[in-house]
């Protein structure tokens, strides 16, 4: 009986799979085989499109693509398909698009694809280094150290200290860094999801927010740091008070929005777990926050990249759990810090990144910000509008393309208008999840954040916010306060 049970279960089992066979995953690679092949066709005018005419028929794959693919990743919870998988096929057949319809030749098309992916890479290994750090300092409780220290128990007075503590720790600290180690960290002190999912977005906004004010605090401020556009004492006395009503706005629309009584729940100890803290608990946890925190330092030393940074801050701290710890306890050490890394985060932000190469490679980033500016007539107006370009394209090329819009004899060095475009390029990435290197990690963290959900839930907060510091940039030059 327990035999022919086993074998009734066994082909049911094989009938449900025959059934989502035939029913979702024949339909889905069909639908995905017919849309590579009807872009192909479009591209070598195999299709007549009256649209489409000489190069928009060759770029129009590459886009279309592009934004199909971020729509799938936008509908994960309706479609069900996992956005890491989406965003690898997105990246590479942006890249097909480009090979097979521009003209390139195959050493050319190598040398793009390779600078890409060279960029690409260097993100990647500075999320590696930076995920395996937090969970080496994580299997060590050095999280407890915070959150026995943070006596707040209301739920307010908790969104008010993790946005502080966010923005101060993202102006020395790199931005995708700073969201990775508090996130850690409110995993670890909120037990409420929905709670936690709501700070999660408020460490979004307040980490760009307090990138935006200093050379290394955002990748988009130091691009025009090193490219002359600012200078430091200027940025700092231009953009400190706009970035600090950026983070005033955000945390005080979402804490009029909360029950002022109303009290947080800390997650439980599980069952068994020894107080006793690990040994070494504030060694790793203090030397890997130190350690992160050094990394501009180091780079700017060294001229090594931040990601060879990151590694050097992960290979002492193996080293240092080596020593502490048996090597056969693997709870503590680098192996075991490896195999709990989620290397889905890994992979969504090699697929996301390198389609966004691919339409910058192309020069598509640089036209559609050329084309803005030629439509609107406002510099103003074109430096808030990248801010919201930047919630949907990597901001990098973007700003890359006004530094080659605006020449410094017409606008020097912290100019108004190079203010206000650091501003919004460092802040803009906020208004969506996949805007900034930040959301997304934020995004790959919490398992249930969805394109929708920030939407909903951090968009409104996020647009009080970078409305507000614009505000207050441009009262600042209408006072006549902007440094020089």
């Amino acid at each position: 009986r327990l035999v022919k049970r086993v074998q009734r279960r066994a082909t049911a089992t094989e009938e449900d799979v025959g059934n989502e066979m035939a029913t979702v995953v024949i339909p889905t690679l069909a639908v995905l085989a017919g849309w590579i092949a009807v872009m192909y066709a479009i591209q070598h005018s195999l299709i007549a499109v009256p649209f489409l005419a000489g190069s928009a028929a060759l770029y129009f794959p590459i886009v279309a693509t592009f934004l199909a693919g971020y729509l799938v990743i936008v509908l994960e919870e309706q479609t069900e398909i996992n956005k890491a998988a989406t965003a690898l096929v997105l990246g590479v057949l942006v890249w097909a698009f480009v090979g097979t319809g521009l003209d390139l030749s195959p050493a050319e098309f190598e040398k793009d694809i390779k600078a890409t992916l060279e960029d690409v890479s260097e993100v990647v290994f500075f999320l590696l280094g930076a995920l395996t750090i937090v969970e080496i300092m994580d299997a060590h409780k050095g999280f407890d150290i915070i959150t026995k220290a943070i006596s707040a128990t209301k739920k307010r007075d908790l969104l008010v200290v993790i946005g502080v503590l966010t923005f101060a720790l993202s102006s020395v600290l790199n931005n995708l860094t700073v969201v990775i180690v508090m996130v850690s960290l409110i995993q670890k002190l909120v037990k409420d999801v929905d709670f936690r999912m709501k700070l999660g977005g408020i460490i979004v906004v307040t980490s760009n927010a307090g990138g935006a004010w200093t050379p290394i605090g955002d990748i988009t401020t130091t691009m025009l740091y090193i490219g002359g556009q600012v200078t430091t004492i200027p940025l700092l006395g231009n953009l400190f008070l706009p970035s600090v009503l950026c983070l005033l706005g955000t945390v005080a629309y979402e804490y009029v929005q909360m029950d002022g009584d109303e009290p947080f729940e800390r997650p439980a100890l599980p069952s068994g777990e020894n107080e006793r803290p690990p040994k070494g608990q504030a060694l790793v946890f203090w030397g890997g926050l130190g350690g992160m925190v050094t990394v501009p330092v180091f780079t700017a030393i060294t001229q090594c990249p931040p990601w060879s940074g990151m590694m050097l801050v992960l290979g002492l701290l193996g080293v240092i759990t080596s020593l502490l710890h048996a090597p056969e306890d693997e709870r503590y050490n680098l192996k075991g810090a490896l195999t709990r890394v989620e290397v889905p985060d890994c992979l969504f932000f090699l697929g996301v990144l390198f389609a966004v190469g691919g339409l910058e490679r192309v020069g598509l980033l640089k036209a559609f910000a050329v084309q803005l500016s030629s439509v609107v007539p406002s510099d103003t107006i074109v430096a808030i509008l990248l801010g919201f370009a930047s919630a949907v394209v990597d901001n990098v090329p973007l700003v890359a393309a006004t530094q080659g819009m605006y020449d410094l004899t017409a606008h020097p060095a912290n100019d108004p208008l190079w203010n206000l475009i650091t501003y919004c390029a460092a802040t803009g990435g906020s208004l969506l999840v996949i805007g900034s290197a930040a959301g997304v990690a934020f995004m790959g963290m919490e398992k249930k954040v969805s394109f929708g959900w920030y939407v909903s839930n951090t968009l409104p907060a996020a647009l009080v916010g970078y409305f507000t510091g614009i505000g207050g940039i441009l009262a600042q030059q209408a006072l006549g306060f902007s440094l020089k």
